[in-house]
């Protein structure tokens, strides 16, 4: 007898469900190279309005400090539209169905994954993203969940995997703990 599914969710991916993917995967992997860039960019910009020197080089320091401030997901955002551009517009379907013993994923393939090969569970708005590590993600549009509430699935896949879901903070509301949080990440890898 087959196993019967405890929930099932999946996501039509779009440009947009596209740049929100890999911008998660981006700050959620990469907080203290983004925390560092901002940092960069603050101090070329201090230096460009306190230190005295020629207009034109405080110009081009105050321009370079804060196009390196804004451009914290720029690195995301241009995988996410190369990505996009070589499938022509041919965006996946990914389904993920989830049983007591595993989850099976299928859309460009099929494959079943152990609960205990996910690394991280974060969510935002309107989405869940199961990590397996950098760069493997799967994504469920929470209205899409069905089965059960995306509130139930979560703490199903919580409690399977021994993992409690995050959500990617701003960096402006980062603390102290959000900060050695990133430090443990990445002495992890």
């Amino acid at each position: 007898m087959a196993e019967k599914a405890k929930f099932v969710g999946s996501i039509q991916h779009t440009e947009d469900t596209l740049q929100r993917l890999f911008k998660t995967e981006y700050r959620t992997y990469h907080q203290l190279q983004i925390l560092s860039q901002l940092a960069a960019g603050f101090l070329m910009a201090a230096l460009a309005l306190t230190v005295e020197m020629s207009r034109p080089l405080q110009g081009v320091l105050l321009l370079a400090g804060c196009l390196i401030m804004v451009s914290g997901d720029l690195p995301a955002s241009l995988r996410a539209d190369k990505a996009a551009d070589s499938r022509k517009g041919q965006l996946p379907k990914n389904v993920c169905t989830f049983f007591n013993s595993a989850m099976e994923l299928s859309g460009e393939g099929a494959m079943r994954l152990e609960y205990s090969r996910f690394q991280r569970l974060v969510e935002d708005s309107g989405y869940l993203y199961l990590f397996l590590g950098r760069k493997s993600v799967c994504m469920i549009d929470k209205a899409a969940v069905t089965g059960g509430t995306a509130e139930e699935l979560k703490d199903f896949v919580a409690q399977k995997t021994g993992l409690a879901w995050r959500r990617n903070r701003s960096f402006l509301s980062m603390n102290l703990a959000d900060l050695r949080q990133a430090i443990r990440d990445r002495r992890a890898r």
